[in-house]
């Protein structure tokens, strides 16, 4: 049962919309604009002691890379690189959401937040402030150089329509699924 639909940029409570509808049948948020929703529900479940509810959640990142992975099944292989990396966005901003709100500086999110390009780790800024606000030295992982690469891959196939093949979606998978792990 869901308990509110809210906007996923600015979360502003959303009205009038099914949980389940398809984003070509949503409103731009009355706020923001943004089209990305978050649902928010609670699970009940009565059960007698000798019995055992088992929840799957499932974050937005981990559909995304089950969304890239079934590209690259299908084919896409360009396409399913742009979702790896969309995934590893997102983890990397609430990763920084996390670390701020750990640190005591959560009001600094929204402004340190404006001055970012975005939250692409293997962009030099984002990857700074997420090592000093975490304590992780992330390019020190052994999953860093690859996905560095899998990074330039991703920028050559959005902004020079590079054609990305199959044993290099398969790289960029692994390398964006190996950075959601470690930031989750």
């Amino acid at each position: 049962m869901a308990n509110g639909i809210f906007c996923n940029n600015c979360g502003t409570p959303i009205t009038g919309e099914s949980p389940s509808g398809e984003l070509a049948q949503r409103k731009p948020c009355p706020e923001c604009d943004s089209l990305a929703r978050r649902v928010d529900v609670q699970v009940s479940e009565r059960s007698a002691a000798s019995d055992g509810v088992v929840a799957i959640v499932i974050s937005y990142a981990e559909e995304l890379l089950t969304t890239a992975q079934r590209l690259i099944a299908d084919g896409e292989f360009s396409i399913a690189v742009v979702v790896a990396h969309m995934a590893c966005e997102i983890s990397a901003e609430r990763a920084l959401s996390r670390a701020f709100a750990a640190k005591g500086i959560g009001y600094l999110e929204e402004s340190v937040e404006d001055l970012l390009p975005g939250y692409n780790l293997a962009n030099d800024r984002v990857r700074n402030l997420y090592n000093v606000v975490t304590g992780n030295e992330i390019e020190k992982q052994s999953f860093w150089q690859t996905f560095k690469e899998s990074a330039t891959r991703r920028n050559k196939a959005v902004h020079k329509g590079k054609i990305v093949t199959k044993a290099e979606a398969d790289a960029s998978f692994k390398a964006a699924s190996d950075l959601v792990a470690f930031l989750r």
